[in-house]
């Protein structure tokens, strides 16, 4: 063993080195930005799915707020949207919108909320973990609560989610939980103990959606939601923006409804990182102790086969819904190569000095200078 490492195991270094390096990297989140840039190409790379039709929202937008006026508005309009669509029997109804302040409008929508029996309301807590809403009065009508805590990343881009935050189902894990409860459908719960990430459809634009005002004044039939989820929720501007990998700029709502989306088809995007990381690990040492020795031309066709490969395998993976590390170890080929050419480099050089000295009880000769008819002068 010994002799082996000393022969041909230090040929593993340059590999354990890049992999050691490139795993600290990501360990302390340094490959983080260019992952989030990754993530997004991926979904433009993938291009759109079609939304859920089980999943739609009546939007308090521009048409509605012009309509209607400002936000917020008197409690009584969802009173009067509840019995307008109530009758064709929605599904769930989820309102992405905190009743943080009693109204004397509480007591009729309460009662409208009783008579369709399915009604989530939303939920949040403030820093100190005080509740914001909803008031108590409009939870007596309510069948759940669910919070609309959301995880926006450094570039404004909503990609997970908090399956539950003080024991409270998000509001689409609510909505969707009810929904499957009165289909009488099974399906496999995700694991609520860590983040979810989102595999969002495509453009918001392209997600089922009515206008507020379309649907209470009767524009919109009512049985357009029978049998849906309907969220109802604010998008516009100026409040709860995000952004997608599709849209610069979304509201929460979309995010409600993405996860929802994902939930129903159990497609939410399921990273995988550990198995990557001990793969780079192992990986990398055996690509090092193999390339030691090939020709230039062989190491980077070697480099760059690994690395189309690598992105390949990285686009169909997330097709199915698996979110592989992209950055991690194609840094982990490129050092991998970059160190082997070093140490060869090195090693010649040591070669190149050992030989160049004299032996041990040689004679060295003096140079024998060129003839010149200057040195017979």
């Amino acid at each position: 063993m010994k002799h082996w490492v000393s022969t041909s195991g230090w040929r593993l270094l340059p590999g354990l080195l890049a992999a050691g390096l490139t795993l600290m990297a990501a360990r302390v989140g340094l490959v983080q930005p260019l992952e989030h840039k990754i993530y997004r190409s991926l979904f433009q790379i993938r291009g759109e799915q079609p939304w859920d039709d089980r999943v739609v929202l009546i939007e308090i937008d521009a048409s509605s707020l012009a309509e209607m006026g400002q936000f917020p508005w008197p409690r009584h309009y969802y009173t009067e949207l509840l019995d307008q669509i109530t009758p064709a029997n929605p599904s769930v109804i989820a309102f992405d919108i905190l009743f943080a302040e009693p109204s004397e409008d509480d007591a009729a929508l309460v009662k409208a909320m009783a008579r369709h029996g399915d009604v989530v309301v939303a939920t949040a807590w403030d820093a100190q973990r005080g509740v914001i809403g909803p008031n108590a009065k409009l939870v007596e009508g309510a069948i759940a609560t669910g919070h609309i805590h959301s995880l926006d990343d450094t570039d404004s881009i909503s990609r997970t989610y908090r399956p539950k935050v003080n024991g409270t189902p998000a509001l689409s894990l609510s909505a969707v939980q009810r929904y499957k409860l009165k289909q009488s459908d099974s399906w496999a719960m995700p694991n609520l103990n860590h983040p979810l990430w989102l595999n969002w459809p495509g453009f918001v634009e392209n997600a089922p959606h009515y206008s507020f005002v379309d649907v209470l004044t009767g524009q919109v039939p009512a049985t357009t939601f029978t049998n849906k989820i309907v969220f109802i929720g604010f998008t516009g501007v100026g409040l709860d923006d995000i952004a997608t990998p599709y849209d610069q700029t979304a509201t929460g709502v979309y995010q409600h409804m993405a996860a929802a989306n994902n939930l129903l088809t159990q497609n939410y995007l399921r990273p995988v990182d550990w198995p990557i990381w001990m793969m780079v690990a192992l990986l990398s040492p055996a690509t090092s102790y193999w390339m030691f020795y090939r020709c230039l031309r062989v190491q980077l066709l070697a480099s760059l086969t690994l690395t189309g490969v690598w992105s390949s395998l990285v686009v169909v993976a997330f097709g199915y819904s698996y979110w592989l590390p992209t950055i991690v170890p194609l840094v982990s080929i490129s050092l991998t190569s970059l160190f082997v050419r070093s140490f060869e480099h090195f090693e010649d050089t040591q070669l190149l000095q050992w030989h160049g000295k004299p032996e041990k009880g040689s004679i060295q000769l003096p140079a024998i200078q060129p003839w010149s008819p200057v040195s017979e002068q």
